[in-house]
């Protein structure tokens, strides 16, 4: 896969069905997983950083999985060729063991936390938590919003991308498959929905070639990556799916051993464009420039959204970190990077 010792991505988005992610299949990938638990605030992410940092510093290569909510902040912390996962066990996702011990472990800042001092707040606290939900229910709902007019456009694109078109463009994507090395397979974003608009690190799943898909906006390029998916799939090939960050159950890039299928249009790359009917696309004009003018309104409104659930959960932050005890946690985190250490 990426020959680069760092790689940037998402595990999660917030889509039109809610927040989705994939970290059950991070944690498939991994040989043991640390998780972290606590409230918000505690140093999660500031420990995985240093723990991504420490995993670089010994060689290794990393993937930093960034959080949707919070892109300056982690979800997660990867070192592959080790197999050595720390990851954010908290809500949204909540993460629990499933062999403690053996195969997980359980790192749980919130023991350095004043209970007494947060109890006193409690009122304050859930009235944080309710507009915070309230805020990512709106986004959601403007979400789902701009999956419709989406689908509308890639309806019309379905119109106008005749049968032998399809086919043609199918053959010559899969003849462009190498004879793939057998291995594993990953699922992540390269883009995701957050507080800060649509995010991208499509620079982190650069492979030494690539393909481009030049399609317009709402062309549903899933029905053409999945064909390159199932074919590496059967033959159990090395394998990454860059989700759909609006709609996780599709595809927006795949990765097949060195080669990228991607619609990020880059230099210097072969680029296959869809032969798609003229007179479709004239006739459809003024109803795709309406789906596209509604989407981008909806999407803002969403990332509005997004924003002030960014402002509330920092002033929900704020009472937690006021509530450490930060000698407790350095110990703490001493102690977390030497057993890092050690494997």
């Amino acid at each position: 896969m990426n020959k680069e010792k760092i790689r940037r991505l998402f595990p999660g988005s917030n889509t039109s069905a809610g927040f989705m992610g994939f970290f059950e299949d991070l944690r498939q990938r991994a040989k043991r997983t640390i998780i972290f638990k606590g409230g918000p605030g505690v140093g999660k992410s500031t420990l995985m950083r240093e723990a991504g940092k420490r995993w670089e510093e010994a060689g290794e290569r990393v993937e930093y999985y960034h959080c949707s909510g919070d892109p300056d902040s982690l979800d997660a912390v990867f070192a592959p060729e080790a197999g050595l996962l720390a990851m954010d066990g908290t809500a949204p996702h909540i993460v629990d063991p499933r062999l403690p011990g053996a195969a997980d472990g359980i790192l749980n800042l919130g023991v350095c936390l004043n209970e007494k001092q947060l109890a006193a707040q409690r009122d304050a606290l859930e009235k944080l938590s309710g507009e915070i939900s309230a805020a990512f229910a709106r986004a959601y709902r403007y979400l789902t919003a701009a999956k419709a007019v989406r689908q509308d456009a890639a309806a019309v694109y379905d119109a106008a991308f005749g049968k032998k078109e399809r086919r043609a463009l199918e053959q010559e994507l899969l003849s462009m498959m190498p004879s793939l090395p057998e291995g594993g397979s990953g699922h992540a974003f390269a883009q995701a929905i957050t507080c800060q608009g649509v995010l991208q690190q499509l620079d982190s799943m650069m492979e030494e070639n690539v393909c481009c898909l030049d399609v317009p906006w709402g062309f549903d390029v899933h029905a053409l990556l999945l064909p390159l998916w199932n074919d590496a799939a059967r033959q159990r090939a090395q394998r990454f799916a860059y989700h759909d960050p609006l709609d996780a159950t599709c595809l927006a890039h795949v990765a097949v051993g060195d080669w990228l299928f991607t619609t990020a249009v880059m230099m210097d790359a072969p680029c296959l464009t869809p032969q798609l009917d003229a007179a479709i696309l004239r006739r459809e004009g003024p109803r795709l420039a309406f789906d596209r003018a509604v989407y981008d309104l909806t999407l803002n409104q969403a990332v509005e959204a997004l924003a002030e659930a960014k402002a509330r959960h920092d002033e929900l932050e704020r009472y937690y970190i006021d509530a450490m005890d930060y000698s407790r946690l350095g110990a703490i985190k001493q102690e977390f990077l030497e057993e890092i250490r050690a494997y």
